[in-house]
């Protein structure tokens, strides 16, 4: 103990320390000291103790230079983190271990106690990883599933979360905010922020504004700062930063008129996302003046986030296109190296995993220095290995395990622990893999997901995915209803993965039918699949028709294990659907029960739209109104530009604005038209509208219209899963 008491006074420990500089000294620790007092207070109902608990901070409680801590006792408890955040680690940590506090996302569990008992203690905790975080991301829809929705009060909690579960590192990637206003403001003047900003298109293009620039550059601020005083690390973004979601201003554009990279196809044709031709310094320095100007307002330069030249080809001929990309990230990189030479800079995988072949990737690998770069994957569980797998990286050369999950329109359960736990073996012993991190589209749509890869981002050893279940439902739900809970868990994980990272069945309704399905060679095979694994998941909804509907963790778990589960077998039969159709349409088969097939099919679709009814994570409308509710919106027609975002064939997925007015509606006439068209031998009937069409029409009613009306009561719950049940 003798090292612990001297540790605890390391802050302190000059004998001439003045009076105003031991206050300064203390006031290190005033936040692990709030967070303390709270959670025992709210536990006990007492105030704290004097002198029953002390902080402190000594690097060498890390046996390896990562994030430690230390708790101990004696007279008092010493909590000593090898840094800030080590000691909220261990504040939480504690309060974890003695008091029974359990902490999620959506809020933490906090029993009530007569006192704690902190006596016998002696825990030291070390991390596997240098790096573990979160990227938040730039879609918008739905509050609970886009951060660029949320106010300072929502992220103030997802930052607390963040420490609660170990974590040292997020990124917001949501947009630029007002990083030309700012960097080039007698060019770049503010929008107005009642009007639709000059580059808005439509779908997830359209970027007009709910908030104005100076609000979301505010918040960004108070944000950075909330964090950054916890300990938290930030990767800045820096190079050709042009993106759908961080767009060149018209006013840029038209006075400065830069030059662009040469590019070949793809989707980036328009001039406000195309990357400026950074081999003429001046626009090499231009796009360097944003990164500084997010550093001096917002930001840190420890961490420098590249996304090189994402997502383009610059010419047809690999070999040139190799040759300018890797030039290109050569360039940015002796950039940045020239301003901040102690930086690490992150080499993002998205474009190594979507335009490069492996082979590619490995010769680029060989001219990069290993004590400066580090390659940031984040496709661990992507069908197939463009990622750390095929780089020739392992054991040879820094870079991160990174979970995907999900495109913007996944916003269900979906994680593939047999995929990542097969990856996950590969990194258990390299030393070369330094971070472990979830860099998703949408935020919290998988609550396991979440507890899966914070558990695992700490832990020295591999935890399966059943291990972490056991813990989410026992923590989560209570003795008295984790093993029904993990039940209905265990039967949807097995379907809930045949999605992959993007598909739904809102989709599947809008995009990919009429009658006839373009993949109809690979049908029978697909459906073969996904019997095995999703035909069995129709029996949980007898099973979620019988949990108490009461509690936030319980409303919110149940639909969303619900919705998953009934979206996997609406794509099923649709499917099962779409390939007979086919065959009565060649005269190969009988159609006489095509019709009932149908219209059991529309009224799934219209209880898919009961179950969402139930929950305020997926009403438009009401996301519409949280974002009211921390600032006023200023644009009088940013819900139609709201419903233009989450609808558009990218994003749309389980809003129920969509599943009631359109998935429902559309489902609803395809099956009337079969009907009809059965009965009077019509094979080539058109089933269906253009989708594009009806989402006009629908963007142009009024969005409260179209809202959820149905109470959301215990009653309602129970007869929307026995209907589900029944009709199944």
């Amino acid at each position: 103990m003798m090292r612990c008491a001297k540790t605890a006074l390391l802050l302190f420990s000059s004998a001439f320390l003045s009076l105003s500089a031991f206050a300064e000294a203390a006031d290190a620790f005033a936040i692990p000291r709030a967070e303390f007092t709270k959670y025992y207070t709210a536990v006990t109902g007492k105030p704290v103790p004097e002198g029953v608990v002390r902080f402190a901070i000594d690097p060498a409680v890390s046996k390896t230079g990562k994030d430690a801590y230390r708790i101990v006792s004696s007279s008092a408890v010493t909590i000593i983190g090898s840094n800030l955040r080590s000691v909220l680690y261990g504040v939480y940590d504690l309060l974890e271990r003695r008091a029974g506090c359990r902490w999620f996302w959506d809020g933490d569990i906090v029993p009530k106690k007569e006192a704690i008992d902190l006596s016998g203690l002696d825990v030291h905790e070390e991390s596997r990883f240098d790096y573990r975080g979160l990227r938040y991301f730039a879609h918008r829809g739905l509050t609970r599933f886009q951060a660029e929705h949320w106010g300072f009060d929502d992220w103030k909690k997802e930052i607390d979360w963040c420490l609660k579960r170990r974590l040292n590192l997020f990124m917001l990637r949501i947009g630029q905010d007002d990083l030309f206003q700012k960097a080039f403001p007698d060019i770049c003047p503010y929008p107005d922020p009642s009007k639709p900003i000059p580059e808005a298109m439509s779908g997830y293009d359209n970027r007009s504004l709910f908030w104005s620039l100076q609000f979301r550059g505010e918040l960004r601020k108070k944000v950075m700062d909330y964090a950054f005083a916890r300990g938290m690390m930030a990767p800045e973004d820096f190079g050709t930063m042009s993106h759908w979601y961080s767009r060149t201003p018209k006013s840029f554009l038209e006075k400065m008129n830069p030059p662009f990279l040469p590019q070949q196809g793809g989707c980036y044709g328009d001039p406000t996302d195309r990357v400026w031709d950074i081999r003429d310094r001046k626009w090499l320095d231009a796009y360097w003046h944003l990164t500084e100007t997010s550093i001096a307002n917002y930001g840190k330069p420890d961490l420098l986030h590249t996304i090189g030249i994402a997502e383009r080809h610059c010419f047809t001929n690999r070999a040139d296109n190799l040759k300018m990309k890797c030039d290109m990230l050569d360039l940015l990189v002796q950039n940045a190296a020239s301003h901040y030479p102690k930086s690490k800079v992150l080499f993002a995988g998205w474009d190594f995993y979507l335009t490069w072949q492996p082979d590619e990737v490995k010769q680029l690998v060989k001219t990069l220095d290993p004590n400066r770069i580090l390659l940031w994957d984040y496709e661990a569980d992507a069908i197939g290995k463009r990622n750390f797998t095929e780089w020739d990286v392992i054991g040879k050369f820094p870079y991160t395990f990174g979970i995907f999950l999900c495109y913007e329109a996944g916003i269900d359960i979906r994680a593939n622990y047999s995929l990542i736990l097969e990856r996950q073996k590969l990194i258990e012993n390299d030393p070369m893999c330094k971070g472990y991190i979830l860099w998703p589209e949408s935020s919290h749509t998988d609550t396991l997901c979440l507890r899966y890869f914070t558990a695992n981002a700490w832990s020295q050893k591999l935890l399966p995915a059943d291990r972490v279940l056991d813990e989410l439902c026992e923590s989560r739900y209570g003795a008295a209803l984790a093993n029904e809970m993990k039940s209905i868990w265990k039967k949807v994980i097995p379907a809930s993965v045949s999605q992959g990272w993007r598909g739904n069945y809102g989709r599947q309704i809008t995009l990919g039918w009429d009658g006839a399905s373009k993949l109809e060679k690979e049908l029978p095979s697909l459906i073969s699949q996904w019997k095995d694994t999703v035909e069995p998941v129709k029996h949980v909804f007898r099973e979620l028709a019988g949990i108490p509907w009461k509690g936030g963790f319980i409303r919110r778990d149940t639909i969303d294990l619900a919705r998953t589960a009934l979206d996997r077998i609406i794509i099923l039969r649709l499917n099962e659907l779409v390939f007979d159709i086919g065959e009565w349409r060649k005269g190969r088969r009988d159609g006489a029960d095509l019709p009932a097939r149908a219209r059991n099919l529309s009224a799934l679709t219209d209880l898919m739209a009961d179950v969402l009814a139930l929950h305020t994570d997926y009403s438009i409308w009401e996301s519409y109104l949280r974002l009211e509710a921390v600032e006023k919106v200023q644009n009088p027609e940013f819900t139609k530009t709201l419903f233009d975002n989450a609808s558009c064939d990218y994003c749309r997925s389980h809003q129920y604005e969509l599943a009631r007015h359109w998935y429902a509606e559309r489902m609803r006439k395809a099956a009337s038209r079969l009907a009809i068209a059965v009965a009077s031998h019509e094979r080539n009937v058109v089933l269906f509208d253009d989708s594009e069409d009806e989402r006009k029409v629908l963007m142009g009613k009024p969005l409260e219209s179209l809202r959820p009306t149905r109470p959301r009561t215990e009653a309602n719950f129970r007869a929307t899963m026995r209907s589900i049940a029944e009709m199944l």
